[in-house]
């Protein structure tokens, strides 16, 4: 299992393939696995990277109330631990704002 700490709490990240980096950023409720079916095509063109937002699957679940600008320093923070200057960055839902 591979994981980030990132602000002060473990994420749960997966790389699949080589190239540009797309990141994936599932909704509320879900996780990583939302994104199954999109990732062995992207990732023929596409280093593909998926992970588990704060309070859900893998990732740890600090009891305090989550806000958007925790996410977004979530996403940010694993850039940054991954060496990723650029990405595009894909959501859905919860992940899309």
């Amino acid at each position: 299992m591979v994981y980030a700490e990132i602000n002060d709490i473990k994420l749960f990240y997966e790389i699949i393939g080589e190239g540009y980096p797309v990141i994936l950023v599932h909704g509320f409720g879900g996780n990583r696995t939302e994104w199954f079916v999109q990732v062995p095509p992207l990732s023929e063109k596409f280093k593909v990277i998926i992970f588990d937002n704060r309070g859900s699957g893998k990732s740890d679940r600090p009891n305090i109330p989550y806000t958007m600008e925790m996410f977004a320093d979530d996403i940010a923070g694993l850039l940054d631990y991954l060496n990723i200057d650029k990405a595009h960055i894909i959501g859905v839902s919860l992940g899309g704002m």
